[in-house]
Protein backbone atom coordinates (compact mmCIF):
# COMPACT_ATOMS: atom_id res chain seq x y z
CA UNK A 1 0.00 0.00 0.00
CA UNK A 2 1.44 3.33 -1.06
CA UNK A 3 1.40 6.36 1.24
CA UNK A 4 -0.46 9.47 0.24
CA UNK A 5 1.71 12.02 -1.50
CA UNK A 6 1.83 15.76 -1.14
CA UNK A 7 1.22 18.02 -4.11
CA UNK A 8 4.93 18.13 -5.02
CA UNK A 9 5.00 14.32 -5.44
CA UNK A 10 6.95 13.84 -2.20
CA UNK A 11 5.73 11.45 0.49
CA UNK A 12 4.13 12.95 3.58
CA UNK A 13 6.53 13.03 6.50
CA UNK A 14 5.88 10.14 8.86
CA UNK A 15 5.34 10.18 12.57
CA UNK A 16 7.94 7.43 13.13
CA UNK A 17 10.78 9.69 14.33
CA UNK A 18 8.47 11.45 16.80
CA UNK A 19 7.13 8.15 18.11
CA UNK A 20 10.70 6.88 18.54
CA UNK A 21 11.67 10.03 20.43
CA UNK A 22 8.71 9.79 22.82
CA UNK A 23 9.32 6.08 23.46
CA UNK A 24 12.98 6.87 24.19
CA UNK A 25 12.01 9.62 26.62
CA UNK A 26 9.42 7.33 28.22
CA UNK A 27 12.07 4.65 28.74
CA UNK A 28 14.63 7.17 30.00
CA UNK A 29 12.33 8.53 32.70
CA UNK A 30 12.23 5.29 34.82
CA UNK A 31 16.03 5.06 34.53
CA UNK A 32 16.31 8.61 35.82
CA UNK A 33 14.06 7.80 38.78
CA UNK A 34 15.92 4.56 39.55
CA UNK A 35 19.49 5.81 39.25
CA UNK A 36 20.14 9.50 38.60
CA UNK A 37 23.89 8.95 38.28
CA UNK A 38 23.54 6.39 35.46
CA UNK A 39 20.88 8.54 33.83
CA UNK A 40 23.24 11.51 33.86
CA UNK A 41 26.02 9.33 32.39
CA UNK A 42 23.69 8.11 29.63
CA UNK A 43 22.58 11.66 28.87
CA UNK A 44 26.21 12.79 28.74
CA UNK A 45 27.05 10.06 26.25
CA UNK A 46 24.02 11.00 24.16
CA UNK A 47 25.03 14.67 24.09
CA UNK A 48 28.63 13.73 23.19
CA UNK A 49 27.41 11.52 20.33
CA UNK A 50 25.00 14.21 19.13
CA UNK A 51 27.80 16.79 19.12
CA UNK A 52 29.98 14.42 17.08
CA UNK A 53 27.26 13.73 14.52
CA UNK A 54 25.80 17.25 14.24
CA UNK A 55 28.59 18.77 12.08
CA UNK A 56 28.35 15.87 9.65
CA UNK A 57 24.57 16.19 9.46
CA UNK A 58 24.98 19.86 8.60
CA UNK A 59 27.31 18.85 5.74
CA UNK A 60 24.68 16.35 4.55
CA UNK A 61 21.93 18.98 4.62
CA UNK A 62 24.11 21.44 2.70
CA UNK A 63 24.95 18.74 0.15
CA UNK A 64 21.28 17.86 -0.24
CA UNK A 65 20.40 21.54 -0.68
CA UNK A 66 23.09 21.96 -3.34
CA UNK A 67 21.82 18.86 -5.15
CA UNK A 68 18.28 20.26 -5.07
CA UNK A 69 19.44 23.66 -6.34
CA UNK A 70 21.98 22.74 -9.02
CA UNK A 71 21.09 19.26 -10.20
CA UNK A 72 17.99 19.09 -12.33
CA UNK A 73 15.85 16.01 -11.88
CA UNK A 74 15.83 15.43 -15.64
CA UNK A 75 19.65 15.37 -15.71
CA UNK A 76 19.85 12.88 -12.85
CA UNK A 77 17.22 10.63 -14.36
CA UNK A 78 19.02 10.84 -17.70
CA UNK A 79 22.34 9.67 -16.24
CA UNK A 80 21.15 7.49 -13.36
CA UNK A 81 17.48 6.79 -14.01
CA UNK A 82 15.67 3.81 -15.52
CA UNK A 83 17.16 4.20 -18.99
CA UNK A 84 20.67 5.17 -17.87
CA UNK A 85 22.36 1.95 -18.96
CA UNK A 86 26.12 1.43 -18.64
CA UNK A 87 26.78 5.13 -18.06
CA UNK A 88 24.67 5.05 -14.87
CA UNK A 89 26.53 2.01 -13.55
CA UNK A 90 29.87 3.66 -14.32
CA UNK A 91 28.87 6.88 -12.52
CA UNK A 92 27.60 4.95 -9.46
CA UNK A 93 30.75 2.82 -9.23
CA UNK A 94 33.22 5.69 -9.67
CA UNK A 95 31.26 7.98 -7.33
CA UNK A 96 31.20 5.21 -4.69
CA UNK A 97 34.94 4.70 -4.94
CA UNK A 98 35.70 8.43 -4.78
CA UNK A 99 33.19 9.27 -2.02
CA UNK A 100 34.47 10.18 1.41
CA UNK A 101 32.99 10.51 4.87
CA UNK A 102 31.00 8.21 7.07
CA UNK A 103 28.73 5.78 5.26
CA UNK A 104 25.60 6.67 7.24
CA UNK A 105 25.88 10.27 6.11
CA UNK A 106 25.26 9.18 2.53
CA UNK A 107 21.92 7.54 3.36
CA UNK A 108 19.77 10.71 3.31
CA UNK A 109 21.54 11.98 0.20
CA UNK A 110 20.94 8.72 -1.67
CA UNK A 111 17.32 8.53 -0.52
CA UNK A 112 16.80 12.07 -1.81
CA UNK A 113 18.33 11.10 -5.17
CA UNK A 114 16.24 7.92 -5.36
CA UNK A 115 13.07 9.90 -4.70
CA UNK A 116 14.03 12.05 -7.69
CA UNK A 117 14.29 9.01 -9.96
CA UNK A 118 17.75 7.49 -9.47
CA UNK A 119 17.54 3.70 -9.72
CA UNK A 120 17.76 1.89 -6.36
CA UNK A 121 20.31 -0.53 -7.85
CA UNK A 122 22.66 2.33 -8.68
CA UNK A 123 22.40 3.61 -5.11
CA UNK A 124 23.25 0.08 -3.91
CA UNK A 125 26.25 -0.09 -6.26
CA UNK A 126 27.41 3.29 -4.95
CA UNK A 127 27.21 2.04 -1.34
CA UNK A 128 28.92 -1.26 -2.17
CA UNK A 129 31.82 0.43 -3.92
CA UNK A 130 32.51 2.64 -0.93
CA UNK A 131 34.46 -0.39 0.31
CA UNK A 132 37.15 0.43 -2.24
CA UNK A 133 39.32 3.13 -0.74
CA UNK A 134 41.90 4.60 -3.10
CA UNK A 135 44.19 5.96 -0.35
CA UNK A 136 44.44 2.47 1.21
CA UNK A 137 45.19 0.56 -2.01
CA UNK A 138 48.99 1.03 -1.79
CA UNK A 139 48.97 -0.28 1.78
CA UNK A 140 46.83 -3.24 0.73
CA UNK A 141 49.31 -4.00 -2.07
CA UNK A 142 52.13 -3.89 0.46
CA UNK A 143 50.42 -6.40 2.77
CA UNK A 144 48.55 -8.64 0.31
CA UNK A 145 50.22 -8.19 -3.08
CA UNK A 146 49.13 -6.56 -6.33
CA UNK A 147 47.30 -9.61 -7.72
CA UNK A 148 45.16 -9.95 -4.58
CA UNK A 149 44.21 -6.25 -4.59
CA UNK A 150 43.32 -6.30 -8.31
CA UNK A 151 41.16 -9.41 -7.91
CA UNK A 152 39.46 -8.08 -4.75
CA UNK A 153 38.74 -4.70 -6.38
CA UNK A 154 37.40 -6.32 -9.56
CA UNK A 155 35.19 -8.72 -7.60
CA UNK A 156 33.86 -5.82 -5.50
CA UNK A 157 32.88 -3.89 -8.64
CA UNK A 158 31.29 -6.93 -10.34
CA UNK A 159 29.36 -7.96 -7.22
CA UNK A 160 28.16 -4.36 -6.77
CA UNK A 161 26.58 -4.54 -10.21
CA UNK A 162 25.03 -7.92 -9.44
CA UNK A 163 23.69 -6.61 -6.14
CA UNK A 164 22.30 -3.51 -7.88
CA UNK A 165 20.53 -5.60 -10.52
CA UNK A 166 18.96 -7.77 -7.81
CA UNK A 167 17.84 -4.71 -5.84
CA UNK A 168 16.39 -3.11 -8.99
CA UNK A 169 14.44 -6.31 -9.64
CA UNK A 170 13.13 -6.54 -6.08
CA UNK A 171 12.22 -2.87 -5.64
CA UNK A 172 10.85 -1.84 -9.02
CA UNK A 173 7.19 -1.93 -9.96
CA UNK A 174 7.66 -4.98 -12.19
CA UNK A 175 9.58 -7.09 -9.68
CA UNK A 176 8.56 -5.91 -6.25
CA UNK A 177 7.23 -3.10 -4.10
CA UNK A 178 8.58 0.32 -5.05
CA UNK A 179 6.56 1.90 -2.25
CA UNK A 180 9.43 1.04 0.09
CA UNK A 181 11.12 4.14 -1.31
CA UNK A 182 8.11 6.30 -0.48
CA UNK A 183 8.21 5.59 3.25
Amino acid sequence: MKKEKQANNQPKPGRGPWIFMFISLFLFFPLYLADKEKAALAMGKFVHLAMEILPMLLVVFVLMALINIFLKTSTMVKYMGKGSGIKGWFIAIVAGILSVGALYLWYPVLRNLMQKGVKPGLAAAFLYNRGIKLPWLPLMVLYFGLKYVIVLTAVTVVVSILQGVIIDFLITEEGGDESILQQ
